[in-house]
């Protein structure tokens, strides 16, 4: 009987006790109590685990995400790049084209005695590189052999050696086979050029000609082509004592190795 009453007592003591402790930690304080800073030594580094494993993988699955972000942004970026690229070469070739034919129309409107058939490089010989060319007008284009070929600004491309129904063949000016007589146009003096294999034009003349380095190059009145049509101008004069004569070294003002758009050109009767 007295060793239950000894608990009751116990019993009665603890539970005041814990109804004290209750009452003092739920009034305005700024320290734990011992309890509680126990529990909390226990408790803070596994929740600083949690918390650090939780902010690992939120960042990580957040910079995915961004990655994932920039890479799109990025191949749309380049597709942009590539169409403003596209959109960029378009306009240059337009002005190029345009620029070819501002140019062929002044020489149009000063050169009023032709007609002008315009056609489209479509090949070039392979037997003959950057020599022969083919072109898409033909005969019933109104295109015959030996009609003069030009670009814009007149400069002579060669002539007209073979002329089918929708397309024909000129020999430029490089040719080895081909022979154009010329006349310097700032002394008046006169030669023949042909083509050579180093895709420039030699002209065999007279050793008195009057001819120097720069000096520019025109068809003659006794060519088989129009007089007047601009060949090129003077890179060297060689005297050649021995033969009485000057060889001269003309560089065509044509591009043949860009040559695209050309000019058939008939005298009108």
């Amino acid at each position: 009987m007295r060793i239950r009453n000894k608990l009751l007592i116990s019993l009665v003591i603890v539970s005041v006790l814990l109804i004290v402790l209750i009452s003092f930690t739920s009034q305005g304080r700024t320290r734990p109590g011992i309890v509680e800073e126990l529990f909390g030594r226990m408790i803070t580094p596994v929740q600083g685990a949690f918390y650090s494993s939780g902010e690992f993988f939120r960042n990580t699955f957040k910079n995915l995400y961004d990655l994932r972000n920039l890479k799109a942004e990025n191949d749309a970026l380049k597709e942009e790049v590539e169409k403003l690229k596209q959109q960029n070469r378009q306009l240059i070739q337009m002005a190029l084209e345009n620029s070819r034919l501002r140019n062929l129309l002044d020489f149009k409107d000063t050169n009023l005695q032709f007609k002008y058939i315009g056609a489209s490089v479509t090949g070039r010989d392979p037997g003959n590189w950057y020599d022969v060319y083919t072109i898409n007008k033909g005969s019933k284009d109104g295109v015959e052999v030996n009609d003069a070929v030009i670009v814009s600004y007149g400069y002579l491309v060669g002539k007209v050696i073979e002329a089918g129904d929708s397309y024909s063949k000129v020999m430029a000016i490089i040719d080895e086979r081909s022979s154009v007589s010329i006349i310097v146009n700032r002394t008046r003096d006169m030669g023949i050029v042909s083509g050579n294999p180093d895709s420039d034009v030699i002209a065999i003349m007279e050793l008195e000609a009057d001819i120097v380095k720069g000096d520019d190059i025109i068809t003659s009145e006794y060519s088989t082509l129009p007089k007047g049509l601009y060949i090129g101008k003077v890179k060297s004069v060689e005297k050649q004592e021995r033969k009485l004569q000057k060889t001269v070294v003309i560089e065509p003002s044509v591009d043949f190795k860009r040559l695209e758009e050309v000019f058939v050109i008939k005298p009108i009767e």
